[in-house]
């Protein structure tokens, strides 16, 4: 049973993964693109094991873990087994100091590449003796998911201000050497999420959205990559359609910050320069069931002319709403 939110977006009523009360909190889905045409469809998402703390509320703890899910028709997925990654003990050890705990590993992201697979995903660390983390982008390659060996992470801490990177979107490399990746920063009075522009060696990158220098309310407080729809599924001349995750900017009250409202919206992407000349001015929807938290995680085709956008809502279930591409066409520019 589906309800429609616009005219772009039909919510599919039941969660595609976990039960809107959260008690078994499940996010970040990702499918296995080489999958969809299988009678079994593949994919990996994050499950939390432990939750301290309220994810609309800033200082909260979530410890997670990776696992392998399967689906039949996109809309019903289940757990197969935990994700067992080569090597990934020796890379956690490598990296951990006497300051840090580690608390898992999040967020997902599958690419293939000439039949091999490759998995991005985020190594947390939580610091000991005072507040933030650590984060480092992971990554695992193999024939298989149930094959995959880790590699060194891509991209580590840097310095005092950029605590780490995570979530990935890679355009397919014949239409570009950028890819988009968040990085969290930290000043003295807090720490925020921008988009950076990576080239696909990892050696350079850059700021390409910073919600301090954003114009709509959407996203002024983070902003975080998803993925870039199929080029062969929807473009806008020569550019990707990106869809991206915004935040509000959080407030404080009674010495507690308060996060503002995640939701996912729509980017224009130049494969050839790295250039984003296009942000939408509103949102693409908010999940009806949503605290602060509506986060796109993967989009899949499933038609010439739908696909399904996997969202998580309140870091808590997985949702999936139908993207109509002939309605999505008109919240495009019709120039810039």
């Amino acid at each position: 049973m589906k309800k429609r939110l616009n005219k772009a977006v039909s919510m599919y009523i039941k969660p595609v993964l976990g039960t809107i009360s959260g008690k078994k909190p499940i996010m970040a889905l990702t499918v296995d693109k080489l999958t969809l045409k299988n009678k079994t469809k593949f994919g990996i998402a994050r499950i939390i094991k432990k939750r301290k703390g309220n994810p609309d509320i800033a200082g909260f703890l979530d410890k997670s873990k990776l696992i392998i899910v399967n689906s039949k028709d996109f809309l019903k997925w289940k757990k197969v087994k935990n994700l067992k990654i080569k090597n990934i003990k020796k890379i956690i050890k490598d990296l951990s100091k006497e300051d840090m705990t580690f608390i898992g590993l999040e967020d997902p992201d599958i690419y293939n590449q000439k039949g091999i697979k490759h998995l991005y995903f985020t190594i947390a660390f939580k610091l000991k003796n005072k507040k933030g983390y650590k984060i480092y982008l992971g990554h695992a390659i193999g024939k298989s998911l149930n094959k995959l060996i880790a590699t060194d992470p891509l991209l580590n801490p840097q310095g005092k201000y950029v605590r780490g990177f995570k979530e990935i979107s890679i355009p397919k490399i014949k239409y570009s050497k950028f890819i988009l990746t968040e990085a969290q920063l930290c000043n003295n009075k807090n720490c925020f999420s921008v988009i950076e522009e990576v080239t696909d060696n990892y050696k350079h990158h850059h700021i390409v959205l910073d919600p301090r220098k954003m114009k709509y309310n959407w996203c002024k407080g983070e902003l975080s990559p998803c993925c870039f729809l199929p080029k062969k599924f929807l473009s806008y001349k020569n550019l990707l359609i990106g869809i991206i995750n915004g935040r509000e900017k959080s407030k404080k009250l009674n010495k507690k910050t308060y996060y503002g409202k995640f939701k996912p919206g729509l980017i224009l992407f130049n494969p050839k320069t790295g250039e984003i000349p296009w942000i939408s001015p509103e949102p693409l929807f908010e999940d009806p069931d949503a605290k602060t938290i509506t986060f796109a995680s993967d989009f899949v085709k499933t038609s010439k002319t739908k696909g399904i956008l996997y969202c998580h809502v309140n870091d808590s279930f997985v949702r999936a709403y139908e993207i109509n591409k002939n309605k999505l066409k008109n919240l495009l520019p019709k120039k810039i």
